[in-house]
């Protein structure tokens, strides 16, 4: 790569959107109640929009049907506490300083989404998971926070007062994060015979040896969506009583990937880090939209900006997608990025480039994977906290390189990284990614070359 394509490729991550973002003054000046839905620990593929026909999520699906479904997003990272904070800053995990679930850094409030959005107006509601502290310096006006035990799974009272109290009084921003389908997975006998255990269909993956776990694990999962999808209708109930139902914008994402039979949750493989993202406003946004192109979930923040009349932060890292939901434009990515970091920070020494341990890059077909630590069983629970549910542990050495086939391996069964016809491929991926975090502010991390 020359010096000036180089510079030409890093100013794609330096300055993402800036072509993409209107003005406030260009903005639609109607606003919509604003309702973000974060689903937690779900299999991007337990969904009935993104084509299983075994599980139940009816209202998901319906609302999905009803906007712009991203099929191919990536989160910042594969676990909740950095997932959470890149939706409230717009901003990579390097960039934030949130880079773990268990450390004493603080995500700064400034530019925060729900503070941006309490500016122009907005009451703003937090419920369920919310790792920030204090949400009224994070700009939520209403709502308790760490709230995730009892929300949705004891009901929706408060919520649904707020409703009661702001709605139709002002523009709403609604935070809605419980702790599903998240363990505990204590679904009700209601949830469990949705489904019949022995129909439930096996994933070539799974071992013969691991079926019965398997179905055991995978029928508790069913279930556990079953019961979020729940809580979702309820809510739509709601605001449909309150009449406000027609002037929501919906957005679902999922803040990390949960898989039973691959490695998911805190590693850097699709089961990990990717989720569909939707947009649905009723009668706005035009209904059965669907875009295959890869995605980024920090695109949500400038898009939701973009929708209640907001200009766009310097800072944000992501792209507006409301052109491209609208017809007017295409917000294309041609590779999709990623530092994947252990649960813990170093103790009194938070540096992402010292803790992260692995870096990938994807694009439509290949995904590289370059590791920066031993990622060794022995350490799991105490460090990484790499979920491995019926199946094998991905132990790894320093300097590791994986390389999947996306299109004709989308579970990542099938490492290629050592096929020699790869290697140029490894090579141009694996400067890729280095490009990607020099471009967005990462620091040394030691293996680059």
């Amino acid at each position: 790569m020359s010096l000036r394509s180089c510079f030409a490729f890093a100013m794609l991550f330096i300055f993402p959107a800036i072509s993409s973002t209107p003005s406030t003054a260009a903005a639609d000046t109607k606003q919509p109640n604003i309702v973000f839905i974060i689903s937690d620990d779900h299999d991007n593929e337990h969904l009935g929009f993104m084509g299983n026909e075994a599980v139940h999520t009816p209202n998901l699906d319906r609302l999905a049907r009803s906007g712009a479904v991203f099929t191919t997003a990536h989160l910042p990272m594969s676990r909740c506490h950095p997932t959470l904070a890149s939706f409230l800053s717009g901003r990579w995990p390097h960039q934030s300083g949130i880079y773990y679930n268990y450390g004493t850094a603080k995500l700064s409030p400034e530019n925060s989404l729900p503070s941006l959005l309490r500016d122009v107006g907005y009451a703003t509601y937090v419920e369920g998971k919310y790792w920030e502290g204090d949400p009224r310096e994070m700009g939520f006006t209403h709502g308790a926070g760490k709230t995730a035990n009892t929300f949705v799974r004891k009901g929706q009272d408060d919520l649904f007062a707020f409703i009661d109290e702001r709605g139709g009084q002002q523009p709403l921003f609604i935070w809605w994060a419980p702790l599903l389908p998240h363990t505990p997975h204590n679904p009700s006998r209601k949830y469990l015979d949705l489904f019949d255990q022995d129909k439930i269909p096996v994933p070539d993956f799974v071992s013969a040896e691991n079926r019965k776990e398997f179905l055991k694990k995978e029928h508790l999962s069913f279930a556990m969506e079953a019961w979020l999808d729940d809580g979702i209708g309820q809510l739509e109930d709601k605001l449909r009583a309150k009449g406000l139902y027609d002037n929501t914008l919906f957005v679902f994402v999922i803040d990390n990937g949960w898989c039973n039979g691959r490695a998911s949750k805190g590693s850097p493989f699709e089961k990990g880090v990717r989720t569909p993202v939707f947009f649905t406003w009723p009668g706005t946004i035009q209904g059965e939209q669907r875009f295959d192109q890869l995605t980024s979930t920090l695109d949500i923040y400038p898009t939701l900006l973009a929708y209640a009349g907001v200009d766009v932060p310097a800072s944000a890292a992501g792209l507006n997608l409301r052109p491209t939901i609208e017809g007017q434009g295409d917000t294309h990515r041609e590779q999709l990025f990623g530092a994947i970091y252990p649960a813990f920070a170093t103790q009194d020494d938070e540096r992402p480039e010292r803790d992260a341990y692995a870096l990938y890059v994807r694009d439509e077909r290949w995904k590289y994977i370059l590791y920066l630590q031993d990622v060794k069983q022995g350490r799991n629970q105490s460090y990484f906290r790499i979920q491995s549910i019926v199946t094998g542990f991905p132990t790894r050495t320093t300097g590791d390189e994986d390389l999947y086939d996306l299109q004709a391996d989308p579970h990542e069964l099938t490492d290629l990284a050592e096929d020699r016809q790869h290697v140029e491929r490894k090579a141009s991926l694996r400067a890729a990614v280095f490009a990607w975090w020099r471009a967005t502010g990462g620091k040394p991390l030691g293996m680059e070359r």
